[in-house]
């Protein structure tokens, strides 16, 4: 009774965040849709927060997931303000390499998480995964020395990090 009582709760509270207003309407409107999904819901709800030790990991793993989201927006900027660089030189001098990066992860998500992390900003793409050695075959755009290589390798391990504590 507990759970379907603090989902209600929550839920409507969220109903009016995202109302922007409180009214009769919205609050009636509000509260039938939260009934619902708390009566449906309330069950599952409480069985997704649960995890392998127990709901005291879940402000660890929330601060992770934003530790997650925060680098990616970093790195997404910082790689389109080099592109847009890039793209309005008036001779570009683009150096293309493929570089072979070995992970420790083994879920399939966290290894498709990293790729996608690698693939969505621009001037870099994962090209394939060698599930026998463990490596990311990725082509970047633009690297000019070993120690550019090297720095791009320190931030793509340091996103290797992060999703391990949060998907693994």
């Amino acid at each position: 009774m507990r759970k379907k009582l603090l989902t209600f709760i929550l839920t409507l509270a969220l109903w009016f965040v995202f109302a922007g207003h409180v009214s009769i309407q919205v609050f009636f409107l509000g509260t039938i849709i939260s009934s619902f999904i708390s009566l449906m819901m309330a069950e599952n709800l409480f069985r997704l927060i649960q995890l392998k030790d127990g709901t005291k990991d879940f402000p660890k793993k929330t601060y992770d997931i934003f530790m997650v989201i925060i680098a990616f927006i970093y790195d997404v900027f910082l790689s389109a303000v080099k592109v847009s660089r890039h793209a309005f030189e008036i001779k570009p001098s683009f150096s293309p390499r493929i570089v072979r990066i070995k992970t420790s992860l083994k879920n399939s998500n966290s290894i498709a998480t990293l790729a996608s992390f690698i693939t969505f900003t621009q001037g870099s793409l994962a090209l394939d995964f060698d599930h026998i050695n463990n490596q990311y075959v990725i082509h970047w755009i633009d690297v000019h020395s070993d120690d550019e290589e090297e720095r791009k390798i320190a931030r793509i391990r340091k996103h290797l990090n992060l999703i391990a504590k949060i998907v693994d």
